[in-house]
């Protein structure tokens, strides 16, 4: 295709308006390339992961090498957090895979929020709340007027986060959203979802999945949502 002067018109750019939503992979590598199988299907322009990478599963190295190969956009949970304060060799109190050096490396360069902008929205990525990674996002917690609050406080389409292994959301009077993708981790120790989320930042709209199956899960609004 070219321009009237003969000169080769550019293509415009992709349009990236569904976002794949993952969260506390923790280091759990199968669940992590199934969600990943499961959103490339369903056409995701692109796959952000709300932290926790590591803890709890045996093999935080198999899941940093594939979220780092795949160019999975990523922040720092709290138990990235901690892998990094232990050091070096110290083993995971939580049961978890000690991480290699060159893991611990990739989890230093997180950072622990995220802001993407896509097709005129802005996205903002945490992993337990913008007030920090062991805030728990509740009902109670965290009513309509409070959620109201962050999104507009961030200046956010879009507040994403994870944290609580439970899928979630919630839509502002304004159509700003809140979600909870939930967890992808299947280990004994500690509850799961075992879900994972595709986000339509066109239709402003999200749904949950099943991590084995890829099957659509009926989540609820959360109280008081539009």
């Amino acid at each position: 295709m070219t321009d009237l002067d003969g000169s080769p018109q550019q293509a415009p750019p992709p349009a990236m308006t569904r976002l794949g939503l993952i969260s506390d992979v923790h280091g759990d590598p199968v669940g992590l390339e199934l969600a990943w199988s499961h959103l490339m299907v369903m056409g995701a322009d692109l796959i952000v992961c709300a932290g926790d990478l590591v803890g709890y599963g045996p093999f935080p190295d198999r899941v940093l090498a594939f979220v780092t190969d795949r160019r999975i956009p990523s922040i720092r949970g709290n138990h990235d957090r901690w892998a990094l304060e232990r050091g070096p060799g110290e083993p995971d109190e939580f049961g978890g895979g000690t991480p290699a050096p060159e893991t611990l490396e990739d989890l230093r360069a997180l950072e622990p929020s995220l802001v993407l902008e896509r097709e005129g929205k802005v996205v903002v990525v945490v992993h337990g709340s913008p007030r920090g990674d062991m805030e728990f996002i509740t009902p109670r917690s965290h009513p309509p007027r409070i959620l109201d609050a962050l999104l507009a406080t961030l200046g956010a389409d879009v507040l994403v986060h994870g944290h609580t292994h439970r899928p979630m959301w919630y839509r502002s009077a304004s159509g700003g959203l809140v979600v909870n993708p939930g967890s992808i981790v299947s280990v004994p120790v500690v509850e799961s979802s075992r879900s994972f989320a595709m986000l339509d930042l066109k239709a402003m709209a999200v749904t949950f999945h099943d991590v084995e199956s890829g099957r659509l899960l009926e989540v609820s609004p959360w109280p008081g949502s539009e």
